[in-house]
């Protein structure tokens, strides 16, 4: 009997310690549990974070390299319209150099190599309405007096024609007929009939 008993006191005993042992390790397994969870939320949030980061650095490099190139593309264009600009100014000023216009025998037609500059200084009596020129027709030797006035009157009227055609005003414009009275190269021949078969621009003082 009293072995029973004690089989039965240890039996209980035993059954107290294993359930003590489960009572201890659940608390234990819950916390393992709790800490793992509260460390994949940190990760996720700090890989968010990262990503959000990224992609502001992302878009503020984006942002400068745009304003990079729009401050690149605009200096760009204003040197090349000031490039521009003073090609055309160097142009222009070499076109307003040239006062001289010749013509064929017994003719009053312009030349195709003279349009520029009769366009240049068009353009600049367009610009200046204050300056005046005189348009001086000329003609070589050969033919009567009242003929050779007649013929470069016709020339130099042709020139006048034109400057008011492309931005002169007729108001800018004196139109003088000398004949043969003026030639610029003197003697007989092709070579000199051809300087003297000419209109020439000239401009009051002060203008080019």
């Amino acid at each position: 009997m009293n072995i029973l008993k004690s089989k039965a006191l240890a039996a209980a005993i035993l059954s107290l310690g294993i359930a003590a042992c489960t009572t201890t390790k659940a608390p234990e397994t819950a916390s393992t549990a709790v800490t793992e969870q509260s460390e994949a939320d940190r990760a996720a949030a700090e890989a968010a974070a990262k990503a959000r980061a990224d992609a502001e650095a992302t878009r503020t490099a984006a942002a400068a390299e745009a304003a990079r190139l729009e401050s690149q593309a605009l200096a760009d264009s204003q040197a090349k319209a000031q490039a521009d600009a003073a090609a055309q100014a160097n142009a222009l000023a070499g076109s307003l150099g040239i006062k001289t216009f010749y013509f064929g025998y017994d003719d009053a037609n312009l030349q195709d190599g003279d349009i520029d500059a009769l366009r240049a200084h068009a353009a600049y009596l367009g610009k200046n309405s204050g300056a005046r020129v005189q348009v001086n027709g000329h003609s070589d030797e050969r033919g009567t007096r009242e003929y050779n006035m007649a013929l470069a009157e016709r020339r130099a009227k042709a020139v006048a024609a034109f400057l008011t055609g492309n931005g002169a005003r007729g108001s800018q414009l004196e139109v003088v007929s000398y004949g043969e009275e003026k030639p610029a190269a003197a003697g007989e021949g092709e070579e000199s009939w051809a300087k003297n078969r000419r209109v020439e621009l000239e401009y009051a003082a002060g203008n080019p």
